[in-house]
């Protein structure tokens, strides 16, 4: 696979993830099979975050090029969901400003039109502030977004509730949907195959969710999964891995190997 600099990337889709040590990006033409290039770049601790994606992007002639579309996703430990009943059509971000108080961040505000709710989040300034100069038109997601809208469409399938849980080195995402819709949506730390199982199990008895009818699904690192799966199983009758999408398949070697917020990113229209 050539890279953009070389080839016109104006049919192309760059997707751009980073998180506190990390910033990851991956671009591919959704048209083309085996066009998926994804890299990760570590992100240099002891100097300023927004700094530091910076140099990270400006290293990088790839990410300068012109895409069609651009897709910036940005872990934040600050959001809150609004369901559409309760969200506003215009401004919602005086929600979260009555929830962090004294955090001085830029909020976002993300329609989710599947999940049938508003995200509220919050993204270092300097950082959003050099994304918007830097992109055309980029749109600006928290991890838990694509996978909420992705896996809102699989989890109405059957009557059951389902626990969707995307496993990564030290943090996971969870979704719950009942038939009536989303139940929670959020993101744990843990140092332990143990503390994971804690998190999964202690959401599954306040949610109320039944352990012979309802399932858990899990995806992301395959160690931590095998392992969360043998000590969820003595407690849920119905533990089983999430089924890759078929069509991410043909888009390359790479599609397998990314974070699921991002395979999931390229399934949906955000």
């Amino acid at each position: 696979m050539e890279r953009p600099s070389t080839i016109d990337t104006s049919q192309y889709t760059l997707m751009l993830r980073i998180t506190a040590n990390e910033m990851q990006y991956v671009y591919y033409r959704p048209t083309e099979d085996d066009s998926m290039v994804s890299h990760r770049v570590s992100l240099p601790q002891g100097e300023g975050y927004a700094q530091a994606v910076e140099q990270a992007i400006y290293s990088h002639e790839e990410l300068l090029q012109s895409y069609k579309r651009v897709y910036v996703v940005i872990a934040s430990t600050h959001f809150v969901i609004v369901p559409d009943e309760v969200a506003t059509l215009s401004d919602n971000t005086p929600l979260w400003h009555e929830m962090y108080k004294d955090v001085d961040e830029y909020v976002v505000e993300s329609r989710m039109p599947h999940t049938g709710a508003v995200m509220l989040w919050g993204a270092d300034n300097r950082l959003v502030s050099f994304i918007n100069r830097t992109f055309d038109n980029p749109t600006l997601l928290h991890p838990l977004i694509p996978l909420c809208e992705y896996f809102y469409r699989k989890s109405r399938i059957g009557n059951q509730s389902k626990m969707y849980v995307h496993l990564q080195q030290g943090r996971m995402d969870v979704v719950c949907y009942s038939r009536e819709g989303l139940l929670l949506a959020n993101t744990y730390d843990y140092r332990h195959v143990n503390d994971a199982a804690y998190h999964v199990l202690n959401v599954w008895k306040h949610l109320g969710l039944n352990q012979r009818n309802d399932e858990v699904q899990l995806v992301g690192d395959s160690t931590t999964r095998r392992e969360l799966s043998a000590l969820l199983r003595n407690y849920i009758l119905t533990v089983v891995p999430v089924i890759f999408p078929s069509h991410c398949h043909v888009l390359g070697g790479d599609a397998m190997h990314i974070p699921f917020d991002l395979t999931a990113l390229s399934l949906c229209e955000l």
